[in-house]
Order: C-alpha cells, then structure tokens, then sequence
C-alpha cells in the first residue's frame, strides 16, 4: 500500500481542508479583482464616457466608404477567352492607376462612374478537362512541374486550359448599388473593339455553317437507315416480328449512335444561338451585394479599444505604485 494510504485520517482531513482553503482564496481574490474593476469604473465613470464618446466619434469620421460587390457569370463566344480576359485586366489596370481619361472614352463622367475594380476567373469544369486531358496522369504532373504550381487547381486556371472554359466569374468591386449601370461600360469596352467585332463576324458564320453541316450528317444517317430498311424488308415488319439485323448489324447500330451524339450536339449548338450576340456575354442577373469589412465597425472597435486601453494602462500604473510602495517599506 502507498503511504496516502497509511497517514492518518486527521492527516488527509487536514489535506483536503488546506485544499478547500486554496481554492477558497483563489474564488475570494477573484472576486476581489472584479470588485475593484466595477468600483473603479464607477469612480472614473466620466473618464470612460469620454473615451466612449471620443472612440464613437473618431470611428464615424474614420469608417471606410461603403463599397458594394458584383458576383456575376460571364459566357465567352468563338473561343475569345485570351482576348476577354486581356481586356479586362486592361480594363482594371486602368481603373487602378486613376486613368480619368479611359473613363471619359466610355463616355462616362469620372466622378460618377460607379466601377471601381473587375476579376475574372474561370470556372472549372471538370468533365470537359478529363475529355481534354485524358487518362494520362503523367501529363498533368509534368504541366503542373512546368508551371511551377502548387496544386492542380492553380494550373487548371492557366492560360493552357483556358480555351477550354466557356464559363467565368466576373466579379466587380463597385462604388455604389446603383454603379451596377456601369458594368455596361465594361461590356461594351470588351465587345465593341474592332478585333472582337471581326471575331463575331467570322464566328457567327463558322457556327452557321457548322450547324448545317450537323443537320446534313443526320439528313445523310437518315437516308442510309432508311435505304438499308427497305433493302432489307425492315419497312414492313411487324411489332411482333421485330427489328433483325444481319451481320451487317453492327454498322447499322453505329450508325444510330452517331446520329444520337449529332442530335445531342445540334441541340447544344442552337441553345447557343441565344448568347451568340458577343465575344462575351453576362448569362445572371446583375445583383449588386454590400461589401462589409472591419472599417466598417470602427465605430464600435475605437470606444472599446479606448476603453480595455485605459484600464490596463490605469492597472499598470497601480500595480507599479504598490509594488514600489512595497519595496520602499521593505
């Protein structure tokens, strides 16, 4: 047995009392402090009011402008993600360095002109990048070596697979709610240049004519499953017989499967006709949402930081005094 267990009962009363006592006197003492705390900022009340009044002052006339944010969907047409994407750095590069002139050849006022900052990015889609990539894993480790990225995710916004994307996320730092009118500005900039006009042209008559050469194919299919029905009898064949095929079945069911995939890409085709109007074209709803940041509270953080920083400061000066009062004695 150890020797807690043969002291004596008195013995291990008298250690869990001095125990009881210690944690009495810490509970005391703590008590104590807050005492003194609330105590001291009743008698010095009108200081920290002062501090209060001071701080909210001081944070009214110091919080930053409000500034509102535009998170929107950009759709690029006729493979114009480069030229997109060079003009719009060039575009906030300009807003960057205060170029008045820039805004004045929008045709806006530069002291109204409610955008302040553009991004873009692309969004990843990952299905059209295993098409693209494939199923060679070492090619992607070598283009993130030759990059000199960190991960994957950084090389997939690289300019290698940035044809790839047809959809971005713009993003537009705006001076106001109402400087989302402006974002038409930024529009225009990208799709009224003359190198993106003759890009429109050239490929809205590529698309045109690609479009016929799909509805062609699947006329051509049509006619060769047709011929090959009634050379055949399949024509005349009844629900009950079925369809039967001879060695020659499986061309025929390719045939069918490329008609299918030439169908399924026609209809993609045409539901682009809808945002073919531009190199690029804003596909969501232009919604303007309140940009918060710590400036924004400085109207509460300065009264208390004036505050916590004279109770320290009036803590430090009363704890030196009493420690040199008490050497002094000593």
């Amino acid at each position: 047995m150890s020797d807690h267990y043969n002291q004596p009962a008195t013995q291990q009363e008298m250690d869990l009392s001095d125990i009881f006592s210690l944690i009495g006197r810490f509970i005391k003492n703590c008590i104590y402090f807050i005492f003194r705390i609330v105590d001291f900022i009743i008698r010095k009340w009108w200081i920290i009011l002062l501090l209060i009044v001071a701080g909210i002052v001081l944070g009214y006339f110091t919080k930053g402008a409000a500034s509102y944010e535009a998170n929107l969907l950009l759709k690029t047409n006729f493979k114009s993600q480069s030229y997109v994407y060079t003009a719009i750095n060039q575009f906030n590069n300009n807003l960057a360095e205060g170029d008045t002139d820039f805004v004045t050849s929008l045709g806006k006022d530069p002291s109204t002109f409610g955008v302040a900052s553009v991004e873009v990015a692309p969004v990843v889609e990952v299905l059209d990048l295993i098409a693209y990539i494939g199923e060679n894993d070492r090619a992607l480790g070598e283009m993130t070596r030759e990059f000199k990225l960190e991960d994957d995710k950084e090389l997939f916004a690289t300019d290698r697979f940035l044809s790839t994307y047809k959809f971005h996320k713009l993003t537009v730092g705006l001076k106001s709610e109402q400087g989302k009118e402006d974002i038409a500005s930024l529009m225009s900039f990208i799709n009224d240049q003359p190198f993106a006009k003759e890009l429109k042209e050239k490929g809205l008559v590529t698309h045109t004519e690609f479009i016929k050469s799909q509805e062609q194919s699947i006329e051509q299919i049509n006619s060769l499953i047709n011929a090959y029905s009634k050379e055949n009898g399949l024509l005349n064949s009844t629900k009950e017989d079925g369809f039967y095929f001879n060695n020659r079945s499986d061309n025929i069911s390719d045939l069918f499967d490329v008609k299918t995939l030439l169908q399924r890409n026609l209809e993609e085709l045409k539901n682009d006709d809808v945002s073919y109007t531009d190199v690029a074209v804003i596909v969501s709803d232009i919604q303007a949402s309140r940009d918060t940041s710590i400036l924004d509270n400085m109207i509460v953080i300065y009264p208390l930081l004036f505050v916590i920083l004279f109770l320290f400061v009036s803590g430090t000066i009363k704890f030196y005094n009493s420690y040199k009062a008490e050497t002094l004695n000593n």
